[in-house]
């Protein structure tokens, strides 16, 4: 009975200490990134140890996207004797727009690391949003995917008016269009002794007094937009019922901690830290990589859609930017953050499109999308 109890002994000790060093190095590995950076100044920066944190949200949010493309068509009548043919100009136009939507939602997280996800409380259409990020001091990793969903706005214009061609029709799609978006932001700061990006907006670093760096910033956007290939809209537009888009951009600008209050803790589990942290920032980035893809499709046997046709457009050289200020508040292991942030860009090019077995080409696109977003965050570090 006691080798009995002796065997098992040993096999829980030979297969705890494993699994004990398994997660030891876990957590080596997970501090690396989570943990503390020795190259902040801590007469500037306070860095706590790393916890878990949970925090509830809720936002004030609105997006939208627009496109526009402008083309000529070519129309015929009869004057008693000939045919005769001339051009005018048509114009295309469509937007998906979400309300100033009211969301709710939870993050998780450690350290410099968190996940996040936000619904909307009520209304029409879907207004999802996911986000990953990874903010140290210096620099930082964000991934957000958002997804919108509810009827878009149409408008089909031939000719002007008094011309006997002349035809304006305009709408509502029957059924939801949608905008889906995949971001990753990426940040360095040059100040990296001093300053501290995330001090205003997620409670795991704090600024002990005021400072700021120039910023280094690019952006990569994955986007997905259209509608309902059986859409009336289509019938005009040769059938282009979806469009997706890469744009990758670059650029450098300056954020600004104003810290009005600090305390450093006095006791066990920050006990006693006061902090008040403003943030200001804005980058205007150079889009140096943008292009767009647009699909028409045709409905096959079976009653489904098919592809038929796929056209690129290299977008022109632009300039967009983003725009975000936060306040942090917290009190030993509690924090209130109060954000608002911007994002723009823009485009525009020479793009083909099909119509009626011919491929017309020399199509001007140009197309504007935004989103703005306004965040409360109470957060708790365990």
């Amino acid at each position: 009975m006691k080798l009995n109890r002796i065997l098992l002994t040993l096999t829980a000790v030979t297969l705890l200490v494993p699994a004990r060093a398994q997660e030891s190095r876990f957590k080596t590995f997970i501090d690396r990134f989570a943990g503390p950076s020795p190259e902040l100044d801590p007469a500037a920066i306070y860095q706590p140890e790393p916890r878990f944190h949970l925090a509830l949200t809720g936002d004030l949010r609105q997006a939208a996207m627009s496109q526009e493309k402008a083309f000529k068509v070519g129309v015929g009548y009869f004057d008693g004797y000939d045919v005769k043919f001339e051009e005018i100009p048509g114009q295309i136009s469509s937007s998906i727009q979400s309300d100033v939507d009211k969301a709710v939602g939870i993050q998780a997280g450690y350290g410099n690391l968190s996940l996040s996800y936000s619904r909307k409380l009520a209304g029409e259409g879907n207004d999802d949003y996911f986000s990953f990020d990874f903010m140290a001091a210096g620099y930082g990793v964000q991934a957000q995917y958002f997804n919108l969903s509810r009827p878009m706005a149409y408008r089909f214009v031939k000719g002007e008016e008094g011309h006997w061609a002349y035809e304006n029709e305009e709408g509502t799609t029957s059924k939801p269009g949608y905008l889906r978006t995949f971001i990753v932001d990426a940040f360095y700061a040059f100040n990296r002794r001093t300053f501290a990006y995330s001090a205003a907006y997620k409670g795991n670093l704090f600024q002990r007094r005021s400072a700021g760096s120039w910023m280094f910033g690019t952006k990569l956007i994955l986007g997905e937009y259209g509608m309902d290939p059986s859409e009336e809209i289509l019938n005009w537009s040769g059938d282009q019922a979806r469009q997706t888009s890469t744009q990758v951009s670059f650029g450098g600008g300056y954020s600004y901690n104003l810290v009005p209050l600090h305390r450093q803790p006095t006791g066990k589990r920050d006990k006693g830290l006061r902090n008040l942290t403003v943030n200001a920032t804005f980058l205007p980035m150079v889009i140096l990589f943008n292009q767009f893809t647009s699909r028409a499709y045709e409905l096959a046997e079976g009653g489904e859609y098919k592809e038929r046709h796929k056209s690129v457009m290299n977008g022109k050289l632009l300039v967009n930017y983003v725009a975000r200020v936060g306040v942090g508040w917290s009190y030993d292991l509690f924090t209130a953050n109060l954000s608002a942030g911007y994002d723009s860009f823009a485009y525009k090019g020479l793009s083909e499109m099909p119509i009626e077995g011919l491929i017309a080409d020399n199509v001007a696109v140009s197309g504007r999308f935004y989103r703005w977003t306004t965040t409360l965050r109470l957060g708790l570090r365990f």
